[in-house]
């Protein structure tokens, strides 16, 4: 009877090829370690350890292959940075504004579909980059959508938050909350009739029941945040001088990441707190340009956002901080 010979410190012909064979089951037939064992005659402990051999002296070689368009190096350095779950670093192909926004809004959209269930309620607020992102929605579980920020003025007539929402519930198929309301009112008194409205107390009832919400950053310039260029020129110069850099679902903040209140504003807003949105459990933010780091910066450190979705040359401003 032929035996095999093993030489010193090294595995016998026999154990290589059960190696080999274990691994070729296990990694690309999906075949459980007990179904191997019995196959091979020998202990699910035993192929365990072939497996662990395997690994170790590169009979498998196992890579993973990250998306082209994500830069995983930055995303990791970014999250570590700030504490957030997770972040996605998109490698923008360059173009106008709105080719930028597209690419930042596919991720999102590509990030929903793989993440929502069917008993999540998601809470959409309003920007252009969000807008982008509903054209590469398909499918989504049938979720609950709810608008969290009231109408905001704007010049392009598609661009809205009742639409976004609109055509994120179309996508999801599930209920949905609209917000039928200006964001912004001439008077605490006038937003809280409006709140009273059956309707838009309904919606509002939901900013407390929220599991996700995805988010825009409004960078505090006159062509970058759709709430100061709805404000009154001279509050809206008070809140510069206060120290505002960027606004979230409408909550305004500084660059430590405060919320500012001025001149009775918050109570003017329709639209989910500062103190709701840090409620929800999870919170995406995606905005993206070099332009927008400083309210981004600011957002991050507000405690409002829980993971982000932003380009290489944001995220290399945010780690120079």
């Amino acid at each position: 009877m032929n035996q095999l010979i093993r030489s010193e410190g090294h595995a016998t012909s026999l154990q290589v090829v059960n190696t080999v064979l274990a691994a070729r089951r296990y990694f690309l037939d999906g075949a459980s370690k007990s179904e191997i064992a019995q196959e091979l005659g020998i202990s699910r402990f035993k192929v365990a350890r072939l497996l662990e051999a395997a690994r170790r002296d590169g009979i498998v070689r196992i890579e993973i292959g990250a998306p082209s368009d994500i830069d995983i190096e930055l995303s990791s350095r970014l999250a570590l940075r700030y504490g957030l779950r997770s972040t996605l670093v998109v490698r923008l192909i360059d173009g106008p504004d709105e080719f930028k926004r597209e690419q930042l809004g596919r991720t999102c959209a590509e990030l929903l579909t793989e993440t929502l269930e069917a008993d999540d309620v998601l809470g959409i607020s309003w920007g252009r980059t969000l807008h982008s992102m509903v054209g590469h929605l398909s499918r989504l579980p049938g979720c609950t959508v709810v608008q969290l920020v009231g109408s905001v003025p704007t010049l392009e007539l598609d661009v809205n938050s009742m639409e976004l929402v609109r055509r994120v519930a179309e996508c999801a198929g599930g209920a949905v909350y609209p917000l039928p309301v200006p964001m912004l009112v001439d008077s605490p008194e006038m937003a809280a009739a409006l709140r009273r409205d059956p309707h838009v107390h309904k919606t509002i009832d939901m900013f407390d029941r929220l599991t996700r919400a995805v988010v825009g950053i409004g960078a505090w310039t006159a062509s970058g945040s759709t709430v100061r260029a709805a404000l009154p020129e001279e509050l809206a110069l008070e809140l510069d001088a206060a120290g505002a850099v960027a606004d979230v679902c409408s909550t305004l903040l500084d660059a430590g990441g405060s919320e500012l209140r001025a001149a009775g504003l918050p109570g003017r807003f329709i639209a989910i707190s500062a103190e709701q949105l840090r409620a929800v459990p999870d919170v995406v933010a995606i905005a993206g340009g070099g332009a927008k780091a400083p309210a981004i910066l600011a957002a991050l450190r507000s405690g409002l956002i829980h993971r982000l979705i932003t380009d290489e040359e944001a995220a290399r401003l945010l780690l120079a901080e």
